[in-house]
């Protein structure tokens, strides 16, 4: 087996655990947590939002050692951040300390080495199959929210929230750093003197070797020039939030609407579910499609699902928002992250990706904590849910605008051989 592809199969485990425990399962601590320490939800939303925060300051520091220094021992580094971060949440006492502990110290690791690594290393290990091998490990990323909040909230209900997080941290260890260590690598593949997608050269006797092109890669500087850039950054700002605030505050909103707390976890486990669809769409699909035009559907899909999400009242009706919405949020997760690397190249795509994650943590803050301070003052979200909705549905138009930049003028893409 190409040795790309071993790194796909540990991304996907290690992008369930990451996401399952540190970002869906945020929405079953919010109401253990308020109960017990009496901190407001708002309090506790701008506490989950430093997530977002702490990414935008790292991102591009982050991208540059991931760049510099290799996806496989950031990984370990970082996973072993986010272990001893989640040890110190069992100890605080204050909603200051919390801030501090989770926005910063959990976040860090979560944000740098189960996220950016990850799909840094697919994206430098593929060229033609990028599309299939990124909706690969968003498959496994959407598997966190069906198996990991599901096991929170048991945990929750019986034993409490911090024997929720011991599981969360033991686990998180036992499986993430094995799989860096054994399946991940700190450089592209033609420092191992393999091609990306696991292509052979194939040279008749007396002829050249064929050449291959994968492109030109930018660099960072060169990427902050393009119209494409801030068009594409625009979308994703407008988009991404709307991802924050549900899982934020959709247990809490259906439960104030008398639905329980398992069923209430159910139905975002159920989201993220039906998300693998959209995900398995962009695999079996690959590249008969642009990641550009899978980005607008699913911009599409995400809109019409929060409309459905602000009528909803029953579970049937939230059943169908949890489909639009979830497909649409699957179909998005991975042409995103294949689109940065389309366009801007392999050489620098964390540095890269980095300035969009910085950039992208303003949404996904004051969305979330938006709808917080929304309902700790009207006692309802709808107001929130409507802005935030009218948002998404500008990120279909700015996405239309970011066509795929060409190289710099003068320049010659270089060729691989």
């Amino acid at each position: 087996m190409y040795f790309g592809w071993k790194t796909v199969i540990a991304g996907a485990i290690i992008a369930c655990w990451g996401y399952g425990s540190w970002y869906y399962g945020m929405g079953a601590l919010l109401l253990p947590l308020t109960q017990e320490f009496g901190w407001t939800r708002t309090q506790l939303t701008l506490a989950f939002s430093m997530r977002s925060i702490e990414g935008g300051l790292e991102g591009p520091i982050g991208g540059w050692l991931i760049d510099r220094y290799g996806e496989r021992k950031i990984t370990i580094i970082s996973t072993i951040i986010a272990c001893v971060g989640l040890v110190a949440v069992l100890y605080v006492k204050t909603i200051w300390q919390f801030v501090i502990v989770w926005g910063f110290i959990v976040s860090l690791g979560f944000n740098l080495g189960l996220y950016d690594t990850v799909n840094s290393a697919v994206a430098k290990w593929f060229h033609r199959d990028r599309s299939r091998a990124i909706g690969i490990v968003t498959i496994g990323g959407g598997l966190g929210a069906p198996v990991i909040v599901p096991i929170m909230a048991f945990i929750i209900q019986d034993y409490g929230w911090r024997s929720a997080l011991i599981f969360v941290i033991v686990s998180t260890a036992a499986l993430c750093i094995p799989l860096a260590w054994f399946f991940m690598k700190d450089h592209p593949p033609e420092f191992y003197g393999m091609l990306p997608d696991g292509d052979h050269l194939r040279v008749k006797e007396g002829e050249e070797p064929t050449k291959v092109d994968y492109g030109y890669d930018f660099t960072p500087k060169e990427a902050l020039k393009t119209k494409s850039f801030w068009m594409m950054l625009v979308a994703f700002m407008l988009n991404g939030g709307t991802l924050a605030m549900i899982t934020i505050h959709q247990m809490a909103f259906h439960q104030s609407l008398g639905i329980d707390a398992l069923a209430a976890a159910g139905i975002l486990g159920l989201m993220a579910t039906i998300s693998l669809g959209g995900r398995f769409l962009t695999v079996t699909l690959g590249n008969k499609y642009t990641e550009r035009q899978y980005i607008m559907l699913g911009y599409t899909l995400r809109t019409i699902g929060l409309v459905i999400f602000i009528y909803a009242r029953t579970i049937p009706i939230i059943m169908i928002f949890a489909l639009f919405y979830g497909v649409g949020y699957g179909i998005t997760i991975p042409s995103q992250t294949s689109l940065r690397a389309n366009y801007f190249g392999r050489k620098a795509y964390a540095t890269i990706t980095g300035y969009t994650t910085m950039f992208g943590a303003i949404t996904n803050v004051a969305y979330p904590v938006f709808a917080a301070w929304i309902y700790d003052t009207t006692g309802s979200y709808i107001q929130a849910f409507w802005i935030v909705t009218a948002l998404q549905a500008f990120a279909i138009v700015f996405m239309y605008l970011a066509k795929k930049p060409e190289p710099p003028i003068g320049v010659v893409a270089p060729v691989s051989i």
